[in-house]
């Protein structure tokens, strides 16, 4: 019988046990864990206390049940990667710069307004910034928030704020889901004077959507950068963490 340490809960010390036995290679993709019979007098446990730690193992995809067969080592999620993406991270290393350029009212069109879902001619607040690596402009950001009576927007709390922490403080409204949409793209006339290059540079643009529990539209953010200054990395946890 296994040693059980009495500080950690007993059924989180037996998932990470079995967790520990799949990566080292113990238990491998399509074997079977022992039941919940074996596991119990294996470690000492109640059944109850065993299906806790195997539900954890479930919910985190590193075993799937088999009706009447029992449980089995999940397949390693290889095709899954976690992207991260920081609005002021830059290919270099280097965090980027902020400049502030605006905020006013102005009536929204076309895609934005669809992203909204509100119908195109609503004036909604604008945010534009400059995005800037080594003083070097790399980057122009627009941020698109509901106008709301009585809710001015800030000019001295917008110039660092992330687009989230923003939403939140504008709509006091509790954000329940952020989307993203990455495209490669080119940069128009406007755009590349502002980056300091020619028009159709190759560029990538980030959609941002920020929505309410309801499905409500919150914020629509839409960021361009040149196309060398910026990359997005991802990571991939072949069995992911319980």
């Amino acid at each position: 019988m296994k040693a059980i340490e009495s500080f950690v809960p007993v059924y989180y010390q037996l998932a990470e046990d079995l967790k520990g036995q799949i990566e080292s290679g113990a238990l491998r993709p399509g074997d079977m864990v022992p039941s919940e019979s074996q596991l119990g007098v294996e470690y000492g446990i109640s059944r109850m206390t065993v299906r806790r730690g195997l539900a954890l193992l479930l919910e985190s995809g590193l075993i799937e049940t088999a009706r009447g067969r029992g449980n089995f080592v999940a397949k390693p999620k290889l095709r899954q990667a976690i992207l991260t993406f920081e609005e002021d991270a830059l290919v270099n290393g280097k965090k980027a710069e902020f400049k502030f350029i605006e905020v006013k009212r102005v009536p929204v069109e076309g895609e934005i307004a669809a992203m909204l879902n509100i119908p195109e001619g609503t004036k909604v607040f604008a945010i534009r910034r400059l995005i800037r690596s080594d003083k070097n402009p790399v980057g122009i950001d627009i941020k698109y928030i509901p106008y709301l009576k009585g809710k001015p927007i800030l000019e001295n709390e917008i110039e660092y704020a992330y687009f989230p922490d923003i939403v939140a403080r504008h709509t006091d409204v509790m954000i329940n889901k952020i989307e993203r949409r990455i495209m490669a793209t080119s940069l128009q006339s406007a755009e590349a004077e502002l980056l300091k290059t020619g028009t159709g540079h190759p560029a990538l643009c980030v959609l941002q959507v920020i929505y309410a529990k309801d499905e409500k539209t919150l914020g629509v953010s839409k960021t361009v950068y040149r196309g060398e200054a910026f990359e997005l990395r991802s990571v991939s946890f072949p069995y992911s963490g319980i």
